[in-house]
């Protein structure tokens, strides 16, 4: 009997451990490589309409359903227990290369579930490819006009010479929302190019200035990328970060050093705070911000309500959006670019100003625009900018309501 039931607790300790541990179960997931067709499909395009919108589009469709390879089979095995209860350890790893004819992909799982495919190149491409790039810094903060403001810097991690380098970045807002197949196709955005050739140890930064499409307040996910060749292997080398809101450091201390930036450019003519004033801009930015569309919304009302019909002093709204910009540097752009804020903020006579900062939504303009500056109140903001052919793009961003008075 002892012996019987030492066999049965190996035999009971055997299928815990083949049901937690061993991957018996198998798991088979097509995944559609964007991008790759049969021989034939370059000539098929040629002959697309090309005087009929419509019909083009629909020759495209059938050229690429026609030469489309049909999608790889990944096998992967699961554990009993993750079969039945998904404990355990998933069949699939949650990026993985697939390669079909002349390109690559890479298939994102979650779990057992194909999340999301990214066209990763040519077909020989190597995807994190270790000691070979460093991700040394990767920041998305907020820019002027409810833009951001993203930067990434690498470093060449390995022995030789990186070959036509490049930074990407897949984030929210700013990657496209195309599928394949019915499941979502990553496709990063260029943010820039390194030198041809980046030696070893040396660094490469690129930066640029996007469309603020991310959530308010909350943290968000975002991948840059590092695209090149080494040896002459293709690599791609993807990183995630997360962050929360990008929100500009303005503040009491930031506006304190903003004012006496401005105290200077008046000659020493200090401007004062005064209290009723700061409560003043604080229901501004309520009002102002409700109906963002228009500048400076609501101003002659709320002041002739707040102050009086009879009030003996002058008030001026200064609206600004500061961005990122350090009270030392902002001044030098408020000059250039908003010359009549500037103008109002450096007359002395004005000796008393209030101010409230905030988050709203404001309108981002594209870049470059032969104008920024909206100038005076009661203005369709959108309008304004598209007639001298500038997009605008509604965003959260940073208000700083300036109220002036003599």
């Amino acid at each position: 009997m002892r012996i019987t039931k030492i066999r049965a607790t190996a035999l009971v300790v055997l299928l815990l451990v083949t049901f937690f541990l061993v991957p018996l179960v198998p798991y088979v997931q097509p995944v559609s490589v964007p991008g790759v067709y049969s021989p034939g499909f370059n000539q098929c395009i040629a002959e697309v309409s090309q005087s009929n919108i419509t019909l083009a589009a629909l020759e495209r469709q059938n050229c690429e359903s026609k030469y489309a390879y049909p999608p790889a089979s990944l096998v992967g095995f699961a554990t009993p227990a993750y079969s039945l209860f998904s404990y355990g350890s998933a069949p699939f790893p949650t990026q993985k290369v697939v390669a079909e004819g002349n390109r690559s992909a890479l298939a994102f799982f979650s779990g057992s579930r194909l999340v999301a495919v990214e066209d990763a190149g040519g077909a020989g491409v190597i995807v994190d490819p270790s000691q070979v790039v460093d991700i040394a810094a990767a920041q998305v903060t907020s820019f002027d006009f409810g833009f951001l403001n993203i930067t990434v810097q690498f470093m060449d991690y390995s022995s030789y010479p990186l070959d036509n380098s490049a930074v990407y970045l897949s984030m929210t807002g700013f990657s496209s929302n195309e599928t394949v197949h019915g499941v979502p196709l990553i496709t990063p955005k260029l943010l820039g190019a390194c030198v041809p050739t980046l030696a070893p140890g040396r660094f490469c930064r690129v930066s640029t200035v996007a469309p603020n499409n991310l959530p308010v307040n909350r943290t968000f996910n975002f991948y840059p990328e590092v695209r090149g060749s080494v040896q002459g292997t293709p690599f791609l080398y993807r990183e995630g970060f997360e962050e929360a809101y990008p929100r500009g450091g303005v503040g009491p201390i930031w506006v304190r050093d903003f004012i006496d930036q401005v105290d200077r450019a008046r000659g020493g003519v200090d401007l004062f705070e005064k209290p009723s004033l700061d409560a003043f801009a604080a229901l501004r930015f309520k009002n102002a911000s409700r109906v963002y569309q228009t500048s400076d919304y609501g101003f002659a009302a709320d002041a002739e309500a707040y102050f009086g019909q009879n009030q003996s002093e002058t008030v001026v709204e200064v609206l600004l959006y500061p961005g990122v910009f350090s009270p030392d540097t902002y001044p030098t752009f408020l000059s250039e670019y908003a010359p009549g804020h500037w103008a109002a903020l450096i007359n002395t006579d004005f000796t008393k100003f209030g101010y409230f900062e905030g988050i709203a939504t404001y309108y981002a303009v594209s870049v470059p625009c032969p104008v920024y500056e909206i100038p005076g109140p009661g203005i369709n903001i959108p309008q304004f900018f598209e007639q001298y052919g500038c997009s605008t793009t509604p965003a959260p961003t940073v208000w700083l309501v300036i109220i002036l008075s003599t």
